[in-house]
C-alpha cells in the first residue's frame, strides 16, 4: 500500500500582481502603480514625482524585471529595462521596501518569507518558481 502526499513535490505558493502592487504602493511616492506578470517578466508602471531644483514633475516610468536566481527564500530579479530614464534613485524609491524588497546594483531581491502566505510555513526553501500570467508561482521544499 502506497501513501499519497499532495505535497510530495513541495508546497505550492502564489504571489499575485495585486500583492506586489500593494507592497510597492506602501509608503511610496509612486502614483497609479500597476504590476503585470507575464511568463517572462514582471513589469511595473506608474508615475513618480521627481523634484529638480524648485520644480516638481510627475514622470511616467516602466520597469521590466526578470527572475535570475533563487537562494533559500529569496528570489533575485535583474532590472532588464527602465523607461524613460534609468535612474538609481527612482529604483531605490520604488524597491526600498524592507523586508519585502531590496535594491542594489540593478538587482531587486524579493524576500518571500516577508509575505504572510509564506511565513506561515516555518520550514523549507524555494524549490522551484515560474512566472505565469498574473502570478509568481513557487514551490517550497519540505
Amino acid at each position: 500500500m502506497s501513501r499519497f502526499s499532495p505535497f510530495k513535490n513541495g508546497i505550492p505558493i502564489s504571489v499575485t500582481e495585486a500583492m506586489i502592487e500593494r507592497i510597492v504602493k506602501m509608503k511610496s511616492d509612486g502614483h497609479d502603480i500597476k504590476v503585470e506578470i507575464t511568463p517572462k517578466h514582471i513589469v511595473l508602471s506608474g508615475t513618480m514625482e521627481v523634484k529638480k531644483m524648485m520644480f516638481k514633475k510627475n514622470v511616467a516610468f516602466r520597469i521590466t524585471l526578470k527572475p535570475v536566481h533563487v537562494e533559500n527564500r529569496t528570489i533575485s530579479f535583474e532590472l532588464v529595462e527602465m523607461e524613460p530614464i534609468d535612474r538609481n534613485f527612482i529604483n531605490q524609491r520604488i524597491f526600498n521596501r524592507p523586508p519585502f524588497f531590496e535594491f542594489e546594483n540593478r538587482t531587486i531581491k524579493m524576500n518571500v518569507n516577508a509575505w504572510n502566505i509564506v511565513r506561515i510555513i516555518p520550514v523549507g526553501t524555494i524549490k522551484s518558481y515560474e512566472l505565469v500570467e498574473g502570478a509568481l508561482k513557487m514551490k517550497l521544499s519540505l
